[in-house]
């Protein structure tokens, strides 16, 4: 079976203007990898122009009554952007609100003990914060519709003590050893609110904290290339009375030695799984069934489509092209005591993405 070792982290990511790379139960102080001596081709270069070549983004999704749903936050330094799709899972609607954020200097917070990320762009609210002294991970957001859309408010809290709630931070290469990629897991079980109300004001759907649900926070940062690319699935949620949580990915920026090195990830009523390196394939088409496998029989899985999202920008500097994907996850996985988890129509998200720089 396969076997990465979960240890204790150093404080900082970058020493010696290098990077520490392993996977971690402790939090360094912060999600910084800049600083890095000449990341790109061995030249050394200003850290002001290495430091642009850093991306970072944060995800949050959630399962709460018949929703899952994904709040994404893009700082791309030139263009940022947030997102937020929501899914019925009985009824197969799609939600999408999206909102270009224009440059902010820094739009994704780099401390991990303490810190918020806000959006108040006009009609999209965004709050994401986390505080380790209080015990608390907090997301509120209010967003204004159409005659399409209905406006949706909600506010969730959940607790880092919690029994099943789990953190990791996992350092790899990107893809050599001279760049990195950062990573940090915060998975806790949730409660509050979820409003959905029509322009006319009327409640179209509304579920309450004592509505079991589960929020999976996934926050990274990277050198990245010209051209980036990837996919990935994440999903959350009860399988036979266990709260299990995961996130398996396959990009360009993997290291070389994924056996090594890599962020998969599995969460087990607060235990935590470092998994194999996967393939992620679909091979009849976005809208077919996909394909998620490992080598070391952990990971067998397949992903069928039931809602489809695609959307591309291209400007000047800045091309990108995203797919997700709203669906149900069949198959096996295995955790590091071996134990079975078997899925059956259990819902997830799917996310291919390329971008250009």
């Amino acid at each position: 079976m396969y076997k990465r070792e979960i240890c204790a982290g150093p404080e900082r990511i970058i020493q010696n203007k290098k990077p520490i790379f392993g996977t971690w139960n402790t939090l360094p102080d912060k999600l910084d990898i800049s600083g890095v001596r000449a990341p790109y081709l061995a030249i050394p270069m200003p850290a002001i122009f290495t430091r642009l070549r850093i991306r970072a983004r944060l995800i949050y999704t959630f399962s709460f009554g018949d929703y899952l749903g994904s709040i994404d936050l893009f700082d791309n330094k030139i263009l940022n952007m947030a997102e937020i799709t929501l899914w019925n899972k009985n009824t197969n609607q799609k939600y999408v609100y999206r909102r270009f954020l224009g440059i902010r200097s820094r739009l994704i917070p780099k401390k991990l003990a303490k810190a918020v990320c806000v959006s108040t762009a006009r009609s999209r609210y965004i709050r994401i914060g986390w505080n380790h002294d209080q015990d608390r991970l907090s997301v509120k957001l209010k967003v204004k519709g159409d005659s399409l859309r209905p406006n949706v408010e909600l506010s969730f809290l959940g607790r880092f003590s919690s029994e099943a709630s789990e953190e990791v931070v996992c350092v790899k290469p990107a893809p050599t050893m001279r760049r990195c990629s950062a990573t940090w897991y915060a998975f806790t079980p949730i409660g509050g609110r979820l409003n959905l109300t029509l322009k006319t004001g009327d409640l179209l759907e509304s579920f309450r904290g004592d509505t079991e649900g589960f929020g999976f926070l996934f926050e990274n940062r990277a050198y990245y290339k010209f051209i980036t690319s990837g996919a990935n699935i994440t999903a959350t949620g009860i399988v036979d009375g266990k709260k299990i949580g995961f996130r398996f990915s396959m990009t360009s920026l993997d290291a070389v030695d994924t056996d090594s090195y890599n962020d998969d990830i599995l969460f087990v009523d607060g235990k935590t799984t470092a998994m194999p390196p996967v393939n992620i394939t679909h091979p009849f088409g976005l809208a077919q069934k996909w394909i998620i496998q490992d080598l070391e029989s952990m990971i067998d899985l397949t992903f069928t489509p039931k809602n489809l999202l695609t959307r591309s920008l291209n400007l000047i500097a800045v091309k990108t092209d995203y797919c997700t994907i709203f669906g149900t996850i069949d198959g096996i996985l295995l955790d590091s005591a071996g134990n079975k988890i078997v899925l059956k129509d259990f819902p997830g998200i799917v996310k291919r993405s390329k971008l250009r720089l």
